[in-house]
C-alpha cells in the first residue's frame, strides 16, 4: 500500500511541475514573436546596441532571451505601448543614469536635453544614482487621458491591475531610444509624472520632448492638462 501511495504521490508531483511549467511558458514569448506583434513598438538588443552603442555580454543576452509578457498582453498593447529592453550601463560599463545620458546626448547634438547639470547643482538620486534595470519594459506611449489635469496623488486611481508608475530614468531612456531608432518624439506636448521625487519634495516629470530638448525636472504645478500618467505593465512572469 505504501509503495502505491508513493507512486501516486510522485505522479501528482510531476503533474504539478508540468502544469506550472506550461503556465510559465504561456506567460512568456520569444523575441521573434514579440517583434512580430509589436512591430515598430519593439526595441530590443539590436536597437540598443545600434542606437545607444551598448553591447551586451552573452550572459546579459541570455537573461533577455525571453520576453516576460504573454502573447495576449502584447496583442492588447501593440498599438498603445512600447516594448523595449532596458540596460543599466553604457559601452564603458558606466552606470546609465540620467546624468550619464546627458553626457551621451550633448546640447550640440540631436536629441538633447533642455538643461544640463551645473557643478553647483545638488545631488539628486533620480538623476545621479538610478539606472534602468536589465529587463524588458512595456510602457504606455502616451498619457492616460483621464489622468490629465489631476494632482499627482489622484492619478494613482487611474492605474489598472498590474500597472504601476515607473522611475524617471526609465521614461527618459525610452524617449531617447525611440527617437534614435524611430525618429519619433514621444510626449512631445506632454509631461509624464514619474515615480520619483526631487530633492525639494516635488514629483519629477519628464517630457516636452522635441528638437529643443527633453525636459526632466521637479514639477510643482498640481494641475495641468499636459501633465499625467503613462503606466508601465508588470511582467506576466517573474525574472
Amino acid at each position: 500500500m505504501s509503495a502505491r501511495i508513493l507512486f501516486v504521490g510522485s505522479l501528482v508531483f510531476l503533474l504539478v511541475i508540468l502544469t506550472g511549467s506550461a503556465g510559465l511558458a504561456s506567460a512568456q514569448v520569444s523575441q521573434k514573436l514579440a517583434k512580430t506583434i509589436m512591430g515598430k513598438n519593439f526595441l530590443g538588443a539590436e536597437e540598443v546596441s545600434k542606437h545607444l552603442g551598448v553591447r551586451l555580454t552573452d550572459k546579459e543576452l541570455m537573461r533577455a532571451l525571453s520576453v516576460p509578457f504573454s502573447e495576449a498582453t502584447l496583442r492588447q498593447c501593440k498599438d498603445t505601448h512600447i516594448l523595449f529592453l532596458g540596460v543599466d550601463h553604457d559601452e564603458k560599463d558606466t552606470p546609465l543614469t540620467i546624468r550619464r545620458l546627458r553626457m551621451m546626448f550633448p546640447a550640440t547634438g540631436q536629441p538633447r536635453f533642455r538643461s544640463y547639470p551645473k557643478r553647483s547643482e545638488p545631488h539628486n538620486s533620480y538623476a545621479d544614482d538610478e539606472t534602468p534595470q536589465l529587463r524588458w519594459y512595456l510602457i504606455a506611449r502616451s498619457l492616460r487621458e483621464e489622468s490629465r489635469s489631476k494632482p499627482y496623488w489622484q492619478q494613482e486611481q487611474f492605474l489598472k491591475e498590474n500597472e504601476y508608475r515607473e522611475r524617471a530614468v526609465v521614461y527618459v531612456y525610452m524617449m531617447l531610444l525611440v527617437y534614435r531608432a524611430r525618429g519619433e518624439w514621444l510626449f512631445e506636448r506632454d509631461l509624464v509624472c514619474t515615480k520619483d521625487v526631487g530633492s525639494d519634495g516635488a514629483p519629477v516629470a519628464a517630457g516636452y520632448f522635441d528638437d529643443e530638448g527633453l525636459y526632466v525636472s521637479d514639477w510643482w504645478v498640481e494641475r495641468d492638462q499636459h501633465f499625467g500618467l503613462a503606466p508601465a505593465c508588470e511582467p506576466d512572469s517573474p525574472y
